[in-house]
């Protein structure tokens, strides 16, 4: 079943996060501690840093389960896309891609439209094509 989208914000910034992208990398956590706090709720609190900060470390968040952005009218957008789109095999673990990422079916059903991704390589994630973190149940090795 689906989780629904969590949205947290302040007058200057919003956070979104999609629980059925995160695979627990926890970029967010470590880089920003006083606002990613898994432990409490709410475990996010926007209020508790510097926005540009939070939209860096949102930025790091390598599934795209997070997202940043602007409420305060400033121009551009919180987290610029790349430059170039990259992809990154993680060992024993997910592909992630950064870029303008399109994912089409095969029918051409556009699935998702974002600038991270986590892909699995293991076959065994219930969200395919995305990675839920089933490589770490079934320890999954890359040849």
């Amino acid at each position: 079943m689906a989780k629904r989208l969590q949205t947290y914000r302040t007058s200057e910034i919003e956070v979104t996060f999609d629980p059925n992208r995160c695979t627990h990398y926890a970029a967010c956590i470590r880089g920003l501690p006083e606002v990613f706090d898994s432990r409490v709720i709410p475990w996010v609190r926007p209020e508790a840093a510097d926005p540009s900060r939070i939209a860096e470390v949102v930025s790091r968040c390598p599934t795209g389960a997070l997202h940043a952005r602007w409420l305060d009218g400033r121009v551009g957008p919180a987290e610029p896309a790349p430059a170039t789109a990259t992809v990154t095999a993680s060992r024993n673990g997910p592909l992630y891609v950064r870029g303008d990422v399109r994912l089409e079916l095969e029918d051409g059903t556009l699935l998702l439209h974002d600038e991270r991704v986590a892909l699995c390589r293991c076959g065994k994630s219930a969200r395919q094509p995305f990675c839920d973190g089933s490589h770490k149940a079934v320890g999954f090795v890359a040849g």
